[in-house]
């Protein structure tokens, strides 16, 4: 007796595909059939679950967000609440945005096309651009401003931008040009470990330069391993 797949599976099956095709290609350079190829489905199901290639696209874009989004930027400020006047307080909710982005982007549990999705479609600015800025770019900026000028009153819009980008960008970096990456460091995946030291360098490189206490250790042990 044949084993038939429901449609929330083939939706799936065909963001992953469409995903997956697109980190390697880019959208643009995406077909409906070989994201039905490469699903193993015909391309009815495609206009059945999403009625255009845009739609698919779009719902590619939600999937590769949906970590970001079950665990915003503005957590972090609620966490501290009221306490961020304390120069202490301050440092731990660096570290804490700084983790936060980390394991939102390099999650073991999320495939392995997500971040490269996000800053591929940062590249080209269209539809698709535009809804990864008002969904996850602009939030994730803005409060990462807020929490700079929380910090430091005087900071200037463009001074709370530099900081927010000099703290963000190697893990854009390393999201982007993960394949090269682990080429060089003939690893699958980033070590718990590799994290964790790129995680310490940035925060304590962002304490510094905020003049907050740093962490008392800049390379801390996972206890886990790699």
């Amino acid at each position: 007796m044949a084993t038939y797949t429901s449609g929330d599976q083939t939706r799936e099956l065909l963001i992953s595909a469409a995903g997956e095709l697109a980190a390697l290609n880019g959208f643009s350079n995406v077909s409906i059939r070989a994201v039905a190829n490469r699903a193993q489905r015909n391309i009815g199901s495609i206009h059945y679950h999403f009625k255009s290639k845009q739609e698919l696209f779009k719902a590619v874009i939600r999937s590769a967000t949906r970590a970001s989004r079950e665990y915003p930027p503005e957590k972090v400020l609620e966490e501290f609440e009221g306490r961020l006047h304390l120069p202490e307080i301050q440092a731990k909710a660096i570290r804490h945005m700084v983790h936060r982005s980390i394991s939102v982007i390099f999650n073991a549990k999320k495939p392995w096309w997500h971040s490269r999705i996000i800053y591929q479609t940062m590249q080209h600015k269209d539809e698709l651009w535009e809804m990864l800025h008002q969904e996850l770019i602009e939030p994730e900026i803005k409060i990462t401003q807020q929490l700079f000028k929380l910090i430091k009153p005087d900071l200037s819009d463009e001074d709370t931008f530099v900081h927010t980008m000099v703290m963000k960008t190697p893990i854009f970096f390393h999201a982007d040009n993960s394949y090269s990456i682990l080429i060089y460091l003939e690893k699958e995946n980033y070590s718990k470990s590799y994290l964790q030291k790129m995680e310490d360098i940035i925060v304590v490189q962002t304490q510094l330069l905020l003049g907050l206490p740093t962490d008392k250790t800049l390379y801390a042990k996972n206890k886990n391993g790699e």
